[in-house]
């Protein structure tokens, strides 16, 4: 079962030569396409869960999975959006959300529009081909028509290092653009534009101030309406389970949930299977406990090769082949993981928070026991968070700057890149408060994680927690609510504390995958030496060829994880590769 695939056609100039047009039916039915829409201007075939509405002036046509918004959630279309689009397309848009794009035909059927919902699950790319603009869910959709696209874009290559998780409209292959989540195109004959109609910001008004009660639960009626949509939409799920915070969450909300799997990638963090298992007995849920191995890894592979950037990582080849085949063993129709969660849940490790208490009621007993809290959850003295609190909000005029990543790259790039790039949602921090920005900051990188991996053999993956109901709930929170009772993610803590084991609940420390990275990258370094050494990135300037000659000659020890930074050089060197082939 996929969740969406489309592939749309728009001719931006009447009686021109058209190729993708007319090559685009064949070309459809090989992909399994049928055919949606159809006018003079433009064209769309699709496959997977679709909807069509009648509209002015045309019908409105969604593609992927999309369900009722709930009666009363805040409005998201403003004033300014609403000469962006028809009506009745903005009204489709505003009462719906799940992992869809919508279309629709505008000013006689000369141009449309086409809005991507803000969980980033359906994709939204698209490529001018001389006359015409092709847009696609998948880039072997856009190259079946226009040809392969084999160019690199090189600053996007350099930014996806130096500014890690930052996604923005270009792709690191020329020509090929992405529509952000949130966001609608518009084509037409006076060309093709970009209108963000979600975003974040819509949804936090720094004057509202709910009760920890409130907010408890909002956040649940928010958690439970993913759950319960995208269990009707897939079927049967299996949940990835850590037995951390945010997957046990999802254990005790997915509706019928009856598998768990546990990823095991060695010792220490990489171990996560005493709090799994208890999560398990608590909820009876049936346990499939696997151990990851860098055996299953190729590096010089790219799961990415079919996509405009290098996103995934390598180690991630391992958790496919294990979960996936778990996942058509017990007969699930898809993967839940509860990725996104720390984002959304605002798990920051900043004195920001006190920031936002002290500008929203002074510097009064309420700030103070922030400042405790965040200190608490920090593990920083009092006296540092309220300095750095402080400095923060006296700063807040300033203009935000997404994190760069500087380590082992060349010092001409640095001295070059001096911007990121540019992202509608980054141009309003400037009316948020600072600890918000982060908020929003970390959701942004959470959306760009889920493209790290995807199910194989057509398994579905959702991401419940990174759903738009749970997003809205949860920026909607004050960001210092979040730290209550010196713990991170309070209001998700003391919402599932009746649910989940008290351990569970309480449980403060983090597992991951740094283990497995680690073997591969000790397992393989003669591998790693030749392909980046040797490679695009040292031969492009974009890393700094003695610096990393410098890291490869040393082993690590068990503090130092430079070696992580040096596998995502690895994935990117293996999509150059894949798409050089």
């Amino acid at each position: 079962m996929m969740l969406g695939a489309y592939l749309g056609v728009v001719t931006l100039a009447q009686g021109r030569p058209a190729p993708a047009r007319t090559a685009a039916d064949a070309v459809a039915n090989r992909l399994g396409l049928a055919p949606c829409a159809v006018s003079s201007a433009h064209i769309l075939f699709a496959a997977g869960p679709t909807q069509s509405i009648g509209g002015v002036p045309a019908d409105i046509h969604i593609v992927g999975p999309a369900f009722a918004r709930t009666p009363g959630g805040s409005p998201f279309i403003g004033v300014v959006d609403s000469n962006a689009a028809p009506a009745a397309f903005l009204e489709a848009i505003e009462t719906r959300w799940g992992a869809f794009v919508a279309w629709t035909g505008i000013e006689g059927g000369d141009a449309v529009c086409i809005y991507r919902d803000p969980s980033a699950r359906c994709p939204c790319y698209y490529r001018r081909w001389g006359s015409e603009v092709v847009i696609a869910s998948h880039l072997p959709f856009i190259e079946a028509l226009s040809g392969r696209a084999n160019a690199i874009n090189w600053l996007v290559v350099a930014d996806e290092l130096l500014y890690p998780d930052l996604v923005g409209r270009a792709s690191a292959l020329v020509g090929i653009k992405e529509v952000l989540p949130g966001e609608m195109l518009h084509i037409g004959r006076e060309g093709v534009y970009h209108h963000a109609l979600w975003s974040p910001a819509k949804f936090i008004d720094a004057a509202a101030l709910p009760s920890f009660a409130q907010a408890q639960d909002e956040v649940v009626r928010a958690v439970d309406h993913a759950c319960r949509d995208w269990s009707r939409q897939v079927g049967p799920v299996a949940l990835t389970l850590s037995g951390g915070l945010d997957s046990s969450v999802l254990a005790a909300t997915l509706p019928g949930l009856r598998h768990a799997i546990t990823l095991v990638s060695g010792t220490g963090s990489g171990d996560e299977r005493l709090f799994a298992s208890e999560v398990c007995r608590h909820l009876d849920l049936q346990p499939h406990q696997l151990d990851l191995s860098p055996a299953d890894v190729a590096l010089s592979v790219s799961s990415a090769a079919q996509r405009p950037r290098p996103s995934t990582r390598a180690f991630t080849q391992s958790l496919v082949k294990h979960g996936s085949a778990v996942a058509h063993e017990v007969g699930a129709r898809a993967i839940a993981y509860g990725s996104g969660g720390d984002n959304v849940f605002c798990f920051l490790r900043s004195a920001t928070p006190a920031s936002d208490r002290m500008a929203a009621q002074g510097l009064g007993a309420g700030y103070w026991r922030t400042v405790m809290e965040v200190a608490a959850v920090t593990e920083c003295s009092p006296f540092l968070i309220a300095r750095r609190s402080l400095q923060k909000h006296l700063r807040r005029r300033r203009a935000w700057t997404w994190p760069r990543d500087e380590r082992l790259l060349a010092p001409a790039l640095l001295d070059a890149r001096k911007a990121h790039p540019p992202h509608p949602w980054i141009n309003e921090f400037a009316d948020l408060p600072v600890g918000k920005r982060e908020h929003v900051a970390a959701i942004m990188r959470g959306l760009a994680l889920i493209d790290y991996l995807d199910g194989a053999d057509g398994m579905p993956i959702i991401y419940p927690l990174l759903s738009q109901p749970v997003m809205e709930a949860c920026l909607r929170q004050p960001t210092w609510l979040w730290y209550e009772d010196g713990m991170n993610r309070a209001i998700a803590r003391r919402a599932y504390a009746h649910k989940l084991p008290a351990r569970i609940v309480q449980r403060a420390s983090k597992g991951g995958f740094t283990n497995l990275v680690r073997s591969l990258y000790l397992g393989n370094l003669p591998t790693i030496r030749a392909m980046l050494l040797e490679g695009e990135l040292c031969a492009r300037g974009i890393l700094d060829r003695r610096a990393l000659e410098a890291s490869l000659a040393t082993t690590p020890d068990a503090g130092d994880h430079l070696y992580v930074r040096i596998m995502r050089f690895m994935d990117v060197e293996a999509w150059l590769t894949a798409r050089r082939a």
